[in-house]
């Protein structure tokens, strides 16, 4: 729980790392065999620069980061200093 407010944070209501990873491998799948986004060629290189369970950990990292549960993202950056303040 958030101890400012006492209401549980986005990353709880989620239901945690777990629920997180579940959805975001579901989501990865079907994006990476998607022929409407596969088509456009950047994005099709972009999906085999890594490896799809290497995406995944990224990924999960990052949403559980973002929505306020322990986890810190590792990966590169293109978030703003700005973009964060919803943290804070």
């Amino acid at each position: 729980m958030s101890s400012e407010t006492g209401k549980p944070t986005l990353y709880e209501r989620l239901g945690g790392v777990y629920s997180i990873a579940t959805v975001v491998d579901d989501f990865i799948d079907r994006v990476m065999r998607n022929p409407v986004l596969n088509a456009n060629t950047a994005v099709d290189e972009a999906h085999h620069r890594v490896s799809p369970s290497g995406f995944k950990y990224y990924v999960t990292e990052m949403v559980c980061w973002a929505t306020g549960g322990p986890q810190t993202y590792t990966g590169r950056s293109r978030i703003s200093q700005t973009s964060q303040d919803h943290r804070e």
